[in-house]
């Protein structure tokens, strides 16, 4: 049955479960190497110092950043699902090589192609939903999914605390495996569901995405419908006008791609600088190697720590679109720098007292995170990027996410081991400099089309923040804003102008 019979709110439902599951995907496994590391089976067998500790964990995020460079090349051709599905097939392949490793040549590989695979999974079903959802809800939607990202970091901390009872090498092997199953779930799930109707338009097959539209919205009128397909159009239009090829996503042009693009690459930097990353995939080895627990109550802190993660992560789904992207950033970076701070200062002072309350910091930080940085950075990208360039831009962003977190991940065992404390007091000071650079370049896009956040970088009289502000209030009002009238408007302004001069010159 065409999407399982599902419309409105039930698909809209089905396309966030199903995007969710992509995210269980990720979230198990920014969890289960922090766990399997410290797995006596698995260091007698592959005999890791810290430097190779880190590269291990890091040659995975390699191959996400090649997963989503292969998106940002090729994705607008092959669609958003068709290039979700290629990335399940390369992680199930990859957790074969994994699971089956005896050596750490084949467990690099298994982690570079499991990588490819994750790479390509969450750079297109990030797209896909936002390109789904209703400017309304988008940011709630997106949110909802990434709480599954949690849900599979609970998953990841849990099974691994269940299987470290056992001696053999089923205590990493069979958490190793597990990934190949959530793939093949996440796979068939996004069978049942539709293409983003917004890529349908760009190649042409406007009758698809009209029916996907009417199906998410059906109680709206059908000419409402076709105005909304003629305004992504007409986006795609102005876009395909003003960008011809990969060196114009650089340039200074009408829908201002250059700053667009940098802007989504640099909050993908910012999610890596603030301290996340070290947190989701060393928790284990900092509880162990910086607070001093015992391995089985590092295991069972890092299973606790991850379902608080999903309960805080349940507020983000109001304050992303109450707050807005603005002030839920901001607030997550104050929360974050504060507390990175504070637990600096703890395991500078490395008493049991003090390690209490480190371990609590870590608590915090989770919820901060969550609240700001992990539901507005995945949200944020794709919204403020052009449509027809969107698969190249949220490549090239999502890119840079995992090569920072490679660069991060790499150097987190050997900075705890050299630097300790001060590490964490790095991070605190990238969390503290993100303020001004959200107050001062970071435009809403809350409660925008996305055709709407083009408008935000088309004006040439406003910056892209005070445009967005001036869109917002305009809402507030009860005008009537969108793309084709704020075009055409802008069109008829310059013709009358154009036939004023040549009056005059004629004159």
């Amino acid at each position: 049955m065409l999407y399982l019979g599902l419309t409105g709110k039930g698909l809209l439902a089905g396309i966030t479960v199903s995007s969710g599951m992509a995210f269980i995907l990720f979230g198990y496994d920014d969890g289960v190497m922090g766990s399997i590391l410290t797995a006596p089976n698995f260091i007698n067998t592959f005999k890791l110092d810290s430097s190779m500790q880190g590269t291990v964990t890091a040659i995975f995020i390699l191959g996400c950043f090649a997963g989503s460079l292969t998106t940002s090349a090729i994705g607008q051709r092959y669609g958003r699902i068709r290039m979700a599905h290629a990335g399940t097939v390369a992680m199930c392949v990859g957790a074969i090589l994994q699971c089956s490793s005896y050596s750490v040549a084949q467990l690099l590989v298994g982690r570079i192609v499991a990588g490819i695979g994750l790479g390509l999974i969450t750079s297109n079903t990030i797209v896909w939903q936002s390109e789904t959802a209703p400017p309304k809800i988008r940011g709630m939607l997106v949110a909802c999914s990434l709480s599954f990202l949690v849900l599979g970091q609970v998953i990841a901390y849990w099974l691994e605390y269940g299987t470290s009872t056992y001696t053999s090498s089923f205590s990493w092997r069979f958490p190793m495996a597990f990934q190949a199953f959530i793939a093949l779930v996440t796979s068939a799930m996004l069978c049942f569901m539709p293409e983003s109707p917004r890529w349908l338009l760009t190649k042409d097959r406007g009758e698809e995405a009209l029916d996907i539209l009417q199906k998410l919205e059906p109680h709206a009128d059908p000419s409402a419908i076709a105005a909304e397909a003629a305004e992504i159009r007409q986006a795609s239009e102005l876009e395909r006008e003003a960008q011809k090829g990969w060196r114009d996503l650089f340039k200074k042009d009408r829908i201002n791609s250059r700053r667009r693009v940098a802007t989504a690459c640099l909050v993908n930097l910012m999610q890596d600088l603030s301290g996340s990353t070290p947190i989701s995939y060393y928790t284990t080895y900092i509880f162990e190697n910086s607070i001093g627990m015992s391995r089985h109550l590092a295991l069972l802190m890092s299973g606790f720590l991850q379902v608080w993660f999903l309960i805080a992560s349940f507020g983000t789904w109001f304050l992303i679109e109450r707050a807005g992207r603005r002030r839920s950033f901001m607030l997550s970076a104050t929360g974050m720098s504060i507390v990175m701070f504070i637990l600096a200062a703890m395991l500078a002072v490395d008493t049991h007292a003090s390690g209490i309350v480190a371990a609590i910091m870590i608590f915090a930080y989770q919820a901060f995170y969550t609240w700001g940085f992990m539901g507005g950075v995945w949200t944020y990208g794709p919204e403020i990027l052009p449509l027809e360039y969107r698969s190249k831009g949220t490549g090239l962003a999502t890119a840079t996410l995992w090569l920072f977190c490679f660069v991060i991940i790499e150097v987190v065992p050997v900075g705890i081991t050299n630097i300790h404390w001060k590490l964490f007091l790095i991070f605190g000071i990238f969390n503290l400099s993100y303020l001004p650079l959200v107050y001062f370049f970071f435009p809403e896009t809350a409660g925008f089309t996305l055709e709407m956040v083009d408008l935000c970088f088309m004006s040439e009289d406003m910056s892209p923040v005070a445009k967005a502000r001036e869109l917002q209030q305009a809402m507030k009002r009860g005008e009537n804003v969108n793309l084709s009238l704020e075009v055409g408007a802008k069109e008829k302004e310059e013709n009358a102008a154009h036939i004023e001069v040549v009056g005059s010159n004629t004159g």
